[in-house]
């Protein structure tokens, strides 16, 4: 039987939207001020949620790990310091974009953020290949589940709903189901017909077609 993946979620929504940063900036003609506002916009979303992930992988995933095994969470608990300092330079240059900068300038930018995203896939990659395995070792399936859910206790809706934005479209059709299935029977009617509205724009209209019909 598979074993919860407690990195599962999060790493594919960040995975997403770190890849639809990626284009962007490579597309953005950093002289013009409407693209500037567009790569901001998805920026701010992206930076919100790195920011979001970090705080909440430290103290409902990487604490209780090494307060049950010793030295195991010290190697991703250091990741994550180095990638906030490269993360938080990121984010300045990016504020500081203006539609003034020139060609150069706007490729250094762009160099610059991917190769944060090329360390910060390295990182996630060896969590899910090292740190999940301790999780499972050190860990029942209830308790993951019961951090899982402290997790969710934690998150504003205006949070909740962004991390749904990129998560929702990254998984597959099932999985998809599932989660929204789970939400539209915990979560207001209104709130269910919101997030819906919100995860259209993300996703294949094929795709969201057929989870609208199975969501009925």
């Amino acid at each position: 039987m598979a074993r919860i993946r407690s990195f599962d979620a999060p790493h594919k929504g960040l995975r997403n939207i770190l890849s639809k940063f990626s284009l962007l900036a490579s597309q953005t003609d950093y002289s013009n001020i409407e693209d500037i506002a567009l790569l901001k916009r998805l920026g701010n979303e992206m930076f919100l949620l790195l920011k979001d992930h970090v705080h909440t992988e430290n103290e409902y995933t990487l604490i209780p790990l090494e307060a049950r095994c010793h030295g195991a969470a010290a190697h991703d608990i250091h990741d994550h310091e180095l990638l906030e300092l490269q993360q938080d330079k990121l984010e300045r240059m990016m504020q500081a974009l203006d539609g003034t900068q020139n060609e150069e300038e706007g490729h250094r930018f762009y160099l610059e953020f991917t190769s944060y995203h090329s360390r910060y896939l390295q990182h996630i990659y060896e969590e899910e290949t090292v740190t999940e395995r301790l999780l499972q070792e050190n860990f029942s399936d209830e308790e993951l589940m019961a951090h899982r859910a402290s997790i969710m206790k934690r998150l504003e809706l205006p949070v909740l709903f962004l991390w749904l934005k990129y998560v929702i479209p990254a998984q597959p059709r099932m999985q998809r189901l599932a989660m929204l299935s789970a939400f539209k029977a915990n979560a207001p009617k209104d709130a269910f017909a919101a997030l819906l509205l919100v995860i259209e724009p993300e996703m294949n209209p094929l795709d969201y077609s057929i989870l609208r019909q199975q969501l009925q």
